[in-house]
């Protein structure tokens, strides 16, 4: 974002709701998530960007894992709006690869506990997600998933839920999908361009936190991307 805002981009990444200092979906909210998925919180997005102005004219999506799927729903549900997106992991995942990220990602790993055992789940959680070295990283990564311990389980479930490959077959805009080889996403590139021969793709490091650990690489794919 530093990156593009010094281009003169207007750049925004507003918080999902569950996480950083976004709002908690009430028990409501929560059965309306479970009904209509990531169109809930493609709604919300859309809803913030109007009130910001942003969709008086067409803009770019950068969309990291989870956010990448909202990329996806939100191009097939605004065709007008979105100029192209880009979605960091490949999150185009057919039925049953679903069902088993499910059962493999859908726990709730570090719900808070009297005993606070869950932060040290959440510290070694991170180790083992690829999070490197950087102990800054690492802390802020730990506070992040401890606050949104409830949320992560919310729209990691509407992400298993959504119909992805077909919601990437309604996109029509312009489409650039990266991804590390160490992310645990790596194994759902070849679907990419099984569906989306027109998909270009790239490369990318930084495990599961490439948006930290190789701007560079996403600048220079993203870059190359636009002027093709």
């Amino acid at each position: 974002m530093l990156h593009y805002a010094s281009q003169g981009f207007s750049c925004y990444a507003p918080d999902m709701p569950g996480f950083g200092a976004s709002f908690d979906p009430t028990p409501e909210q929560e059965a309306e998530i479970e009904r209509t998925g990531t169109e809930w919180f493609a709604t919300v997005f859309m809803t913030a960007l109007e009130r910001l102005g942003i969709t008086k004219t067409a803009f770019h999506i950068i969309g990291h894992h989870s956010g990448a799927s909202l990329a996806t729903q939100i191009a097939a549900d605004h065709p007008n709006l979105v100029r192209s997106i880009c979605q960091i992991g490949a999150t185009t995942i057919g039925y049953e690869e679903r069902q088993r990220m499910r059962e493999i990602y859908l726990v709730a790993f570090n719900q808070p506990t009297p005993d606070g055992t869950h932060l040290q789940k959440t510290w070694d959680y991170l180790g083992k997600m690829g999070v490197g070295d950087d102990l800054r990283l690492r802390q802020r990564e730990a506070l992040d998933h401890i606050r949104a311990w409830k949320g992560r389980m919310l729209i990691y479930g509407a992400v298993w839920n959504q119909d992805a490959e077909a919601l990437f077959l309604q996109v029509r805009c312009p489409i650039l999908v990266l991804c590390a080889k160490d992310d645990v996403l790596w194994e759902h590139m070849e679907n990419v361009k099984r569906l989306r021969a027109d998909a270009r793709t790239g490369v990318v490091g930084g495990a599961n936190f490439s948006p930290d650990l190789d701007v560079e690489g996403i600048v220079r794919e993203w870059d190359a991307f636009q002027s093709a």
